[in-house]
């Protein structure tokens, strides 16, 4: 159902919806709350640091106060339910002044200020006049630049009512076997009655996204059953040669991970293997040693990476080794040009080479015949529906797939079942990076340490949440927009670029290519850069408002300075930390590997009980994780399901899976 059906949603509206991956009425019914607030919540103002959510009534005018040309603020006495008074005060919202009065009673959510005696700062807040009087927990939603809460909400309710949205599962099976049809918990999640429907309606969705995940995996690994006519023969002669050029000598690790790829690849039994490592540990060089592997014994090779970015350093690198095995390596995207196209194309017919791009390797009209390995980066990264299409490609064919997320160990157990798994446990290069939280009243110094450090080279990241100000909750002039600003009038704006989600994949690359290749060393940007940036010389990492990342996240983004094992530095710029947040960011400082960090992560945030992190009036990312007890029932879900019906291709085909949005194993 089009967007154009729902009301409110004019045209830029719609615009800035499908800039979020939001393109159908079934979109908007997928999109979860971030958080929900407990309207019985009994917290009373208090001068402590926490955050919470009050009930209290305006029992004073709301007024304006203007200090500068971009910076305001509102306020306006509020009396809570003790009957304390206190002000509460609204950050850079001149609107304020005109959506509340004298006599409103509202829930605002925030906490004391650091500097003002009495005052309470909100950071989100709503009327109690615009909530029906039955609802208990209000969800509360994403918002963007031109909608806002009340209008997402009027549109998702309208989107939820209209739509039905089909389960991958027959209906027989789902009467049969759940409590709840996918739609009832659509519904119970956007208008829940209590904590515990949220839970049941997130336990139904966790299962309808990760069923079909599971069936992928289980083909993948029964994959390793087929029988294959290929030969394969000289792996040491190979090795040797990328062992005579490369500048650095691989590891014991690395080479225990070649090993096992040989005795797959020589086995009469097709490969299927996955290499987990962490950041800059070497998979990518494992991959190409492989991909020159099949190609000397007269076969092709697909490397796939999730973006543009990631895919052409990829092809940079093995054309700078491939060239020296007198090798051919080709690049496919959707910005190849149709010529270019059919030039790859007629060669995969007649030549042995190694394919590198984007899913646009996968396209029907490109030779597979002959490709005996596909390497897929960043698995985790593609849809269902393209890792079905990249399976059902890879039919006669080795697979070697990477991954630098680290994924919990008792999840990986259930989620990856039988697949063959290899783990890099050590870097080419020690990293030497340094982590350190800073706060505002350290912020200056900060950048007069980075300033001198620019001066002798150094290369510098800036990554935050937000794109703009004006975005749900961001912290004001903590956007990329507003970091950017202010850093060109302090490094000059030659020495600042700025890079971002809105902008297209050809003005991306340009971006990144000037920031590693030319004179700009600050690079502010969103988390584009979390996966395959890869510059050597960059050594200082800039992480805003840490407390909006998951520490995966955060580990990937440190992983993108040090990458030659210079010493480094990773700055935690952090402002109203609550308790959770703030243990969370203190075990990201004091621990560098990434298996560790997913481990602490999933057990810290209630590995899926959402109402362990209900603090102080909300409850907060109930939909970013899948318990491991939910995984466990969705495999047996699958495995009666396989049983009942003998064909499931069903669980691929027609249903639109992806539009599920922050349920996280994506």
């Amino acid at each position: 159902m089009n967007l154009e059906t729902i009301k409110g949603l004019g045209k830029k509206r719609i615009e800035t919806l499908n800039e979020k991956g939001i393109m159908s009425a079934e979109d908007l019914a997928l999109y979860f709350p971030k958080s929900y607030f407990d309207l019985e919540s009994k917290d009373t103002f208090a001068e402590d640091g926490k955050y919470k959510l009050l009930k209290c009534k305006v029992v004073g005018e709301v007024k304006l106060s203007r200090i500068r040309k971009n910076f305001s603020y509102s306020y306006a006495l509020l009396e809570g339910i003790d009957g304390n008074i206190f002000k509460g005060i609204w950050y850079n919202q001149p609107y304020i002044k005109n959506a509340i009065k004298e006599g409103d009673t509202l829930y605002v959510y925030g906490k004391n200020s650091n500097t003002k005696h009495g005052y309470f700062v909100v950071s989100n807040f709503k009327n109690q006049s615009k909530i029906d009087p039955s609802v208990k927990l209000l969800p509360i939603y994403k918002t963007y630049k031109n909608i806002g809460q009340s209008v997402i909400f009027s549109a998702i309710t309208e989107a939820v009512n209209k739509t039905n949205i089909e389960s991958v599962f027959p209906k027989d099976f789902e009467l049969s076997h759940f409590d709840l049809t996918l739609n009832e918990a659509i519904k119970n999640i956007h208008f829940p009655n209590n904590e515990t429907e949220i839970e049941r309606a997130k336990e139904r969705v966790d299962i309808e996204k990760t069923v079909p995940l599971i069936k992928l995996n289980n083909e993948l690994a029964n994959r390793k059953n087929s029988l294959k006519t290929q030969k394969y023969s000289g792996f040491s002669l190979i090795l040797d040669k990328f062992c005579g050029f490369l500048p650095y000598t691989l590891t014991s690790s690395q080479l225990s991970v070649l090993e096992e790829i040989k005795e797959n690849l020589e086995s009469n039994r097709v490969m299927n293997r996955m290499i987990q490592g962490d950041v800059g540990s070497g998979k990518t060089i494992i991959a190409l040693i492989t991909c020159a592997y099949i190609i000397q014994n007269n076969h092709s090779a697909i490397f796939i990476a999730p973006t543009e970015i990631l895919a052409l350093q990829h092809y940079q690198k093995a054309k700078e080794y491939f060239s020296l095995l007198g090798y051919e390596v080709c690049f496919l995207s959707s910005s190849t040009s149709p010529a270019e196209r059919r030039a790859i194309i007629e060669k995969m017919k007649t030549q042995n080479i190694l394919l590198i791009g984007t899913h646009s390797c996968l396209n029907n009209d490109i030779d597979v015949s002959n490709v005996k390995l596909m390497v897929i980066d960043e698995q985790h990264r593609f849809g269902v529906k393209q890792r079905s299409i990249i399976l059902e490609r890879a039919k006669n064919c080795e697979l070697l797939m990477l991954s630098a997320t680290p994924i919990p160990r008792s999840l990986a157990i259930v989620y990856y079942g039988g697949l063959s798994i290899s783990k890099l446990e050590h870097s080419p290069f020690e990293k030497q990076i340094q982590t350190n939280l800073v706060n505002e009243s350290k912020e200056n110094d900060m950048w007069d340490f980075i300033e001198k450090k620019i001066e002798s080279g150094s290369k510098v990241y800036v990554v935050c949440a937000n794109i703009d100000d004006t975005d749900d909750d961001c912290y004001q002039g903590l956007s990329v927009n507003s970091m950017f600003s202010s850093l060109s009038k302090r490094f000059s704006k030659e020495k600042v670029l700025m890079a971002h989600g809105k902008l297209s994949s050809a003005e991306e690359n340009k971006i990144i290519s000037s920031f590693k290749n030319g004179n700009a060393s600050i690079l502010v940007s969103t988390t584009i850069v979390e996966v395959g940036v890869d510059i050597a010389s960059a050594d200082i990492m800039v992480i805003v408002s840490p407390e909006k990342f998951g520490l995966a996240t955060l580990h990937q983004l440190r992983g993108r300075i040090g990458r030659s094992g210079q010493q480094s530095y990773c700055f935690c710029l952090t402002k109203n930390l609550n308790e959770t947040s703030s243990a969370r960011i203190k075990y990201f400082k004091e621990n560098l590997n990434g298996f560790d960090i997913a481990e602490f992560d999933y057990n810290s945030r209630g590995a899926g009980d959402i109402l362990s992190t209900k603090q102080h009036g909300r409850i907060d990312n109930p939909f970013e994780l899948v318990s491991l007890q939910t995984l466990k029932k969705a495999s047996q879900i699958f495995s009666e399901l396989s049983k009942e019906y003998s064909n499931t291709d069903f669980l691929l085909s027609g249903k639109d899976i992806e539009a599920f949005k922050g349920i996280g194993l994506n």
